[in-house]
């Protein structure tokens, strides 16, 4: 398993760390966001399988590994867990999730780089990806505001916020 970028509060690099130990520590380290849209206007939701009954997260997402660029990591995770390949990703914003996770001992500690793309899901990763379903994302982040279940990831939520923000689909009060 690669190194990954261990980052201050304010994303500046720091050096590198196993995932294991950034996730046992609770230690900043990056992530990419993609969110795939279609022509609806709908985001791809993956459910995750490493997180079964509340892992629908990000179309894709993966941690930066120590020699990637957010893009890059964006690009590699998009063809392994989606099969999708050679489509331009439009940067749309940062965030960040602290999430204690005390049923496994790890506080994930996630800088966020978000990017989207229009594209269709080619071959699914069987190793990490359950499924996946295209939602409309107003209804998705109304879902998101109760969700007693934790069938939502924490980065997703996180991550989604900006995005919607972004696009002028909800707004800051």
């Amino acid at each position: 398993m690669e190194n990954v970028i261990l980052v201050d509060e304010k994303d500046s690099v720091l050096g590198e760390v196993s995932r294991e130990e950034a996730h046992k520590d609770g230690l900043w380290h990056r992530v990419a966001v993609v969110y795939l849209l279609n022509a609806k206007g709908e985001i791809l939701i993956q459910e995750r399988k490493d997180s079964p009954g509340f892992g629908f997260d990000h179309s894709s997402a993966g941690h930066v590994d120590h020699w990637e660029s957010y893009l890059d990591a964006a690009k590699r995770e998009l063809g392994e867990e989606l099969g999708v390949y050679n489509v331009e990703l439009k940067e749309v914003g940062d965030a960040e999730a602290d999430e204690p996770k005390p049923h496994i001992n790890k506080i994930l500690r996630h800088k966020f780089k978000i990017f989207e793309c229009i594209a269709e899901p080619g071959r699914l990763e069987p190793t990490e990806v359950v499924r996946v379903f295209w939602a409309d994302p107003r209804k998705v982040w109304a879902e998101m505001q109760d969700d007693v279940a934790h069938q939502y990831c924490g980065g997703f939520k996180a991550t989604l916020e900006v995005w919607l923000k972004a696009k002028g689909i909800l707004w800051e009060f």
